[in-house]
């Protein structure tokens, strides 16, 4: 009895210390629907480590309530082995033991809102992630080192009657595999003897592939119009804080701090495009949180372009009018040098070789955020706009307050000295589709075609819905910027030319404030006016 409470002790100890020191798994949802990426933890000490690989109590939502893993399944595979595309009903959770692989999910389930899309996960013996494929979908990796093993756990036993293997290089899923160059993968002869999907479900035959268009902030209203441009079914959206039917959950601030969330991302979608709308947009806030402004509106955005040029991807930025002055000054600047750059200018309208000045943190922090873009990706285009409006999900732009505010009876305050040239997000979705298109780089202006003060702004939007939302126009109260109670700095005359723009994609031209809002009404998306 004294030698097994000592034998037992320790032990106890042990898990008890373990319990306390390990991170319970974190599952997030990747871009096929009902696939997922689990980070586990891990205790390690002079002897070796220890970490569970699976754990009812801990691990949620990887199989239906009441499914038991059925078969555990171990292979063993060379360096440059490609397995797959298997596509079983029963449900796989995919585990590195040992060396490192490629995993890829293809979604092959007819019905399914993700039909046809595949993505990646690295996975390694140390980089502590394990993915789960559903049920339906394809499944395959590509290793990177001998000796590379993989541990399954199944919802299913193996049934070959009841598998369908698809070839890896189906043109219709169309996967990525990241086989070096010169490099000819081992394969089974079974798989390289599997039919494309197409054979055996004929009425794919032509069904185009997917595109590969990954939009960071594809809740937000420049996101939500370029996956409108793009097509839903080209597009993986991410979302920061609320969560999104459809999209996946990417943090552009954390990702500043952590480059790795940036390079597993880019690693899962294989995007062709990257658009990075996310940022730090409120003005104010900006400058009462410039750390955070510089984050998400310069070092995030950098490392997401870095790591979008590593796998060969279009890279896309959003800049600001803000880089300027809009003729103004610092208050207290004389005119002198404020953050490095003039502090005044003439005015705009501004083209895109005039000298930046912004005058608040915001501006500075996009300025710095251009100039960091194309230092890590010089063949990146860099889309300056300004005052965008347009349906979105949110309703937080000026079109939507002014609805919501006036259409409830309430004054709105609207400074009557900020210029600017306000843009349809559908035609700056529609104008970065047309530049990608054309393979431009560099930077460019995107605006629209009327340079307005906000007040005469807000009058043709009144003016624009008319009898179909009738909104009362004296409820408008005009103010001067430095009345209105702004923590920032607005540069005041500003606005965008488009002539470089034009050139490069004559047949696009920005629509008026009256076409957009007819155009806004005829084709409504997200939250309804007035809400």
């Amino acid at each position: 009895q004294r030698l097994h409470t000592v034998l037992l002790t320790p032990s106890a100890r042990f898990f008890r210390r373990l319990q306390q020191t390990l991170m319970p798994p974190q599952t997030k949802a990747l871009p096929i629907d009902g696939a997922s990426v689990t980070t586990f933890d891990r205790f390690g000490d002079h002897r070796g480590y220890f970490n569970e690989l699976y754990n009812e109590e801990k691990y949620d939502g990887l199989s239906a309530p009441g499914e038991r893993w059925k078969q555990v399944s171990f292979s063993s595979s060379q360096k440059h082995a490609l397995r797959g595309l298997h596509c079983s009903p029963h449900g796989k959770f995919i585990t590195c033991v040992r060396g490192s692989f490629y995993d890829v999910i293809a979604d092959f389930r007819d019905g399914s809102p993700t039909f046809g899309r595949w993505c990646g996960v690295l996975l390694t013996d140390k980089n502590k992630k394990q993915v789960f494929v559903p049920g339906g979908c394809g499944h395959g990796f590509f290793t990177f080192e001998d000796d590379t093993c993989a541990l399954y756990l199944q919802e299913g036993c193996f049934n070959p009657a009841k598998e369908a293997d698809t070839h890896p290089f189906d043109p219709l899923v169309n996967v990525q595999w990241p086989v070096p160059e010169g490099v000819v993968p081992v394969m089974s002869a079974k798989d390289e003897a599997a039919p494309f999907l197409s054979v055996r479900r004929p009425k794919l035959c032509g069904y185009a592939p997917r595109g590969r268009v990954l939009v960071i902030g594809g809740t937000g209203q420049v996101g939500g119009a370029l996956i409108e441009a793009f097509g839903a079914r080209n597009c993986v959206g991410t979302y920061a804080a609320t969560p999104a039917e459809g999209m996946i959950h990417f943090d552009l601030a954390q990702a500043a701090m952590q480059p790795q969330l940036a390079i597993d991302l880019v690693q899962t979608v294989y995007p062709e495009v990257v658009c990075i709308c996310a940022g730090f947009t409120w003005v104010d806030g900006c400058e009462r949180e410039p750390q955070k402004a510089n984050a998400m509106n310069n070092r995030g955005p950098a490392v997401l372009a870095a790591a979008a040029a590593a796998v060969g991807a279009k890279v896309v930025w959003y800049s600001t009018d803000y880089v300027f002055s809009g003729g103004s000054s610092l208050p207290g600047s004389g005119g002198s040098k404020a953050n490095g750059v003039a502090a005044a200018d003439a005015g705009g309208p501004y083209g895109e070789e005039d000298p930046p000045s912004p005058l608040n943190v915001y501006g500075s922090s996009k300025l710095a955020g251009e100039a960091a873009v194309l230092a890590a990706d010089p063949s990146a285009l860099v889309l300056r706009t300004n005052v965008v409006y347009g349906p979105e999900h949110v309703g937080k732009n000026f079109v939507y307050q002014l609805a919501r505010k006036l259409g409830s009876g309430e004054a709105m305050n609207v400074p009557v000295d900020q210029i600017g040239t306000p843009t349809y997000n559908r035609d700056l979705a529609d104008a970065t589709k047309r530049l990608v298109e054309a393979g431009a780089s560099g930077l460019f202006n995107v605006g629209g075609p009327e340079p307005l003060g906000r007040v005469a702004f807000a009058e043709k939007v009144i003016t624009a819905l008319g009898g179909r939302r009738p909104l009362d126009a004296g409820l408008i109260k005009p103010v001067e910027t430095v009345n209105a109670g702004q923590a920032a700095c607005r540069p005041l005359a500003s606005g965008l030319k488009l002539d470089k723009l034009r050139a490069a994609i004559p047949d696009w031209a920005p629509r008026s404030v009256a076409e957009a809002i007819d155009d806004w009404l005829a084709n409504p998306h997200g939250k309804s006016l007035g809400e």
